[in-house]
């Protein structure tokens, strides 16, 4: 069941990727696991968790894309490895956006933030994106909770 979830995600992602980037989903199932078997604990529909996956994805796919661009010479490979990050970390926003999930990118853009500081100043905290996965998912079950005990 988490495998499939992992590849629905990925396939769905790949599918709203603009192709004239050339970004291919190169993740590896590990990478997208502590995210897959979070969203496996919460009550939603099938189509919300492969959604939320697919936003950790995109962000945890623009985080390795910018991995290690300070060790690269100028060049195509520095530039493709720089836009293709970009263009995921805005495509996790877009995606927020229109699957109206507003808390979460609230929640997310702060912590991406975080990361890249860190990143910066050579103490990577990549961690943290599943920490804070995790914080919101136990916030918003809460609230739902709190919701229909009034």
């Amino acid at each position: 069941m988490i495998t499939a979830l992992i590849q629905d995600a990925c396939h769905f992602l790949q599918g709203e990727i603009s192709p004239e980037t050339g970004i291919t989903l190169n993740l590896k199932i590990e990478d997208a696991l502590p995210a897959a078997l979070l969203l496996s604990e919460y009550d939603m529909t099938a189509e919300r968790r492969i959604r939320l996956l697919s936003i950790y994805i995109a962000i945890k796919l623009a985080l390795q894309r910018h991995q290690d661009c300070h060790l690269l010479e100028p060049g195509d490979m520095l530039t493709r490895k720089v836009l293709d990050g970009d263009y995921l970390y805005s495509f996790y926003v877009q995606l927020c956006l229109r699957f109206e999930e507003f808390d979460l990118l609230t929640h997310l853009a702060p912590l991406v933030k975080q990361i890249q500081i860190k990143r910066v100043e050579g103490q990577p905290d990549d961690e943290r994106l599943a920490k804070g996965f995790e914080v919101f998912l136990r916030l918003e079950h809460n609230r739902n909770h709190a919701r229909q005990a009034i």
